[in-house]
């Protein structure tokens, strides 16, 4: 989020809900875009950007439980810690590592980059600044890599809010791997220190222990074993644009409900790992679907042909399991 110094400090800029594998030690990063319209607990849809604003409004430090009970439920998964970090939080952690190296994919050119602080500057010109990034790795210290992680007018493909999303998640990729570079150990002091320091700019559930938990779980994580997915309006996306009150734009589940994003968030780890950034959009044939028997079909799939399959009725509706039984013989 922005923070306390900027308008609308504390809508969600940026959410990312990163999923983890212990098993096999992979790690899903999925980007929520701050557009998606979500139900609130009286049944009204808002922005989901909004969620964290709405809830400090009302009671201090509870943004992030909201935000976590929120998307926990339109998105079918528990949801037990979260992180958030404002803008100058993401600059001092960057500097602190002494700068991050990305590898651009594409030529960025944004004529239309805030410059802060001048947001009512008389000459309106005066208000933004060119962003340019050339394509290859770049060095970025704090203050850059929040401009290339924050441009959305960018000409081309990088104007888009599906593709700052995608350029988020390389931002957080390259801060662990300029940590392991360093051979940096977050130990429970350092960890302490640096949460000290930033205690205005980070709010967070985790602890410490928990911290360094983590750390020594995936700290030798590779590319390979990183899932990139962006929910997207794509022609194979789960989301479509639309317009709410006032004319406002949001993206809406494609299928009129959560039910299809839902099982991509629940079975993330169980599609094609294939670590580009369109790895995820790669298998999406059961996300196209709202019917559950189609999405069993992927999972019955991968079973021993030599298997039995039980197909039992949980439900009220009487003749379901013979149905889905007959379905699934012809596969």
């Amino acid at each position: 989020m922005g923070g306390a110094n900027h308008d609308g400090g504390y809508l969600a800029d940026t959410i990312i809900l990163v999923s983890i594998k212990p098993s096999t030690k992979q790690v899903a990063l999925i980007s929520i875009p701050r557009d998606l319209t979500v139900p609130n607990d009286s049944g009204a849809w808002r922005k989901v950007n909004s969620v964290n604003a709405l809830a400090e409004a009302n009671e201090t430090g509870s943004g992030g439980p909201a935000m976590m009970k929120t998307l926990s439920s339109v998105l079918g998964t528990d949801i037990n810690y979260y992180i958030r970090v404002d803008f100058d939080g993401f600059i001092k952690i960057i500097d602190e590592l002494g700068g991050v190296d990305v590898n651009v994919a594409n030529t960025l050119d944004d004529y239309s980059y805030p410059v802060r602080g001048q947001e009512d500057n008389p000459d309106y010109y005066a208000r933004y600044e060119h962003l340019h990034f050339d394509p290859g790795e770049q060095h970025m210290d704090g203050s850059l890599a929040l401009k290339y992680a924050r441009s959305r007018h960018a000409a081309g493909a990088e104007g888009s809010d599906f593709a700052r999303a995608r350029r988020q998640q390389l931002i957080l990729e390259a801060v662990k791997d300029k940590l392991l570079s360093r051979n940096t150990l977050l130990k429970p002091g350092m960890v302490s220190r640096i949460i000290s320091d930033l205690k205005n700019n980070i709010k967070t559930n985790l602890d410490v222990w928990a911290m360094v938990k983590l750390w020594s779980d995936y700290k030798d994580i590779n590319r390979s074993q990183i899932i990139n997915k962006v929910l997207d309006n794509g022609a194979d996306g789960l989301l479509i644009s639309s317009r709410g009150e006032g004319g406002a734009y949001i993206l809406i589940p494609k299928t009129g409900n959560f039910t299809a994003i839902k099982a991509m968030v629940q079975n993330i780890f169980g599609e094609n790992t294939d670590s580009s950034n369109n790895s995820g959009e790669k298998a999406s044939s059961s996300e196209k679907t709202d019917k559950a028997t189609e999405t069993e079909i992927v999972k019955i799939k991968k079973i021993s042909e030599e298997a039995n399959v039980a197909v039992l009725n949980g439900t009220w509706v009487s003749g379901l399991a013979a149905k889905t039984a007959l379905s699934l013989q012809d596969y």
